[in-house]
This record gives structure tokens, sequence and C-alpha cells, in this order.
């Protein structure tokens, strides 16, 4: 019996077919592939067309992260073709697949048929979309970032100005920029009281010192909910797992693996620079640290992620934060 025909999308236009069978994988090259167009028509033109070359075959579709493309593609997919799985592979992954097949070329053809054969081999899980809400708040989330490092920039620009009229557009440009944060900051707030539970979780994880309402909001935005994650995925996903570094006797060493969005990870540190010193188990361990000669990044990143665990382990149980909990339920929240 074949197995599933996966089904890639690459530069949103590039499309290749790849099927799994008894005999010899064929070549790359020869791997079925065809150019459509990225809007929901071509994508129906794609589907006829794989399924006349292969009927009777279940599709599976795997695509490189590609930004509002790639979103766009898996709604129109979902809502066109609910039963097909959908992937959007890591395009670290992707490319270091690529490096590994030694190709002679780089093209989007080439591309598409390369990751037909990542699908194949690898047989990636179908990625979880994430909630409309969810996409809506992550959407505003990055738009007021954006506008706050506008507004700073123009604010340390303000004392340096010396003509009238620059001064006048700079303040004119700054209550703009104002008044459209707040705007931003009212509309999420309004998409965070809709939804009960992120409502729950947002509530539950600013209880910690030093975690306030943007904070919770943000990273609930960018990974969705903590409760779907287990301590190792968490650290890996905020960058925060080691990375170690060893090679027959030469010198063995480790360092965080930064394999996620930095955004992240200064959220993060945000919160721990208030909220440290008022966890009393992170700032004996952080005080720890340091009088082993732990730089002090190394330290402030290590009681980052164990501040991170702490807050997983109260979403996942539901349960506000106490500064006693770490010694008397360890166990039972799995921090």
């Amino acid at each position: 019996m074949l197995s599933p025909v996966v089904v890639p999308a690459t530069f949103f236009s590039e499309k290749a077919l790849d099927q799994d069978t008894k005999s010899d994988r064929a070549k790359i090259t020869c791997l079925l592939c065809r150019d459509f167009k990225h809007t929901p028509e071509g994508l129906e033109q794609f589907f006829q067309w794989a399924k006349k070359q292969l009927p009777d075959t279940e599709l599976c579709i795997v695509m490189k992260t590609t930004g509002c493309y790639s979103q766009h593609l898996t709604d129109w997919i979902n809502q066109l073709h609910p039963e097909v799985g959908v992937t959007i592979e890591n395009a670290r992954n992707i490319h270091a697949f690529i490096q590994s097949l030694n190709l002679p070329h780089k093209t989007d053809k080439l591309d598409a048929q390369a990751i037909a054969q990542f699908g194949t081999e690898r047989q990636p899980k179908p990625t979880n979309r994430p909630s409309k809400t969810i996409l809506t708040i992550r959407e505003l989330s990055r738009e007021r970032t954006t506008l706050i490092k506008a507004r700073v920039d123009l604010e340390n620009r303000r004392d340096t100005l010396t003509s009238p009229i620059v001064c006048k557009i700079n303040a004119q440009t700054l209550a703009t920029l104002t008044t459209q944060i707040e705007k931003i900051d009212r509309e999420i707030k309004a998409c965070v009281v809709q939804d009960e539970e992120l409502l729950s979780e947002v509530h539950i994880m600013t209880t910690m010192p030093g975690v306030s309402f943007i904070s919770a909001y943000s990273i609930l935005a960018e990974i969705g909910s903590l409760k779907q994650y287990s301590a190792k995925e968490l650290s890996a996903l905020f960058g925060l797992a080691p990375r170690i570094m060893e090679s027959g006797s030469s010198v063995h060493s480790s360092y965080l693996s930064r394999r996620s969005s930095g955004r992240l990870r200064q959220i993060l540190y945000l919160d721990s620079v208030p909220g440290v010193p008022k966890i009393p188990v992170l700032q004996e361990f952080h005080q720890r640290l340091i009088g082993k000669d732990k730089k002090k990044m190394t330290a402030r990143c290590a009681c980052m992620r164990k501040m991170l665990l702490i807050l997983r382990s109260m979403v996942v149980h539901n349960t506000s934060f106490n500064e006693n909990f770490p010694d008397n339920q360890r166990k039972r929240l799995d921090f």
C-alpha cells in the first residue's frame, strides 16, 4: 500500500509531489513539480492536478515558514480541504535538510522537490493552527512593539532638535503614536476578555511577581497555551535549553541554544529583572550561581528558565503564585 503523498509549498508558487514506494526512491530532480498561483483558485487547481497524478492517495501538505504567505495558504487549505493535514516546518530544519542533499543549484523548483522528499522521509506531524483570537492578539502585540520602538526613537531625538518646525512635527508624531498604542491596548484587552481560557491563563500568570498583563498575553500570543508543552519543550521553545559542544578531547562547553524568537527571551528577561528579587527561591538560586563565579547573564538566563517552568506549572495546575510552593509542592507541580 502506498504511503501518503507529501506536497510541499515553497515560495508559494512551486509545488512538488513525492511518493514513497517499495522501489528505489526517484531522484529529487525527477519528482513531479508544477507552478501554481498563490490564490484560492490556484490552490484548487493544485489539488485537482495532484489527485489526477496520484489518484486514491492521501495528501499531506508540507511547507516551510514564509510569514503571512504560509499562513494564508494554510487558511485556504483548511477552508477548501479540511481533511488534508498541513505542516509548517521550521525554515532552519528545511535549510539544513536541503544542504545535506548537496544539490547543484538553488531554485524554487529544486526547493519544492527537496521539501517533498523531506516530508516523505521525516513524516512531520501536522501543525496546530492557533485560534483566530491568538492570531489577532499576536498581530496587535507585534504592532504595539513596533510603535513603541518608534516612539522611543523619537523621544531620544527630541532633546537634540533645534528647528521649531521639526520640534512641532516630533511632538505631533509622538502624540499620534501614543494614541495608537492606547488603542491597541484596548483592542487586546477586548480580545483577551472574550476568550475565557486565555483570560484564565493570563490571570494566573500575572499573579507571579514581575509578570505584567502585557507580558502574559504577549507570551501566549506567540506560542499559545502553556498547557500544551512539557517542561523540556517549553525551555527549547524559548531558546533557554543548553546546547552542549563536545568533540573528542576538545574542551567541552555549553551555551544557550537560542533557537527561538528573541522576542520571547526579551519578554522573559524584562519580567525577571523585577521578578527575581521578589521570588525567594529564584533570588537564592541567582545568588548561589553568582557565588560560583558564574557570569551575570548566565545566572540571569538560568533564573529565566526556572521562572518559565514555574509559570507553566501554575497554568497546568490552575494555581496562583505561591512563593513557598517550590519547597512543599515541587513534585506535584513538575518544577
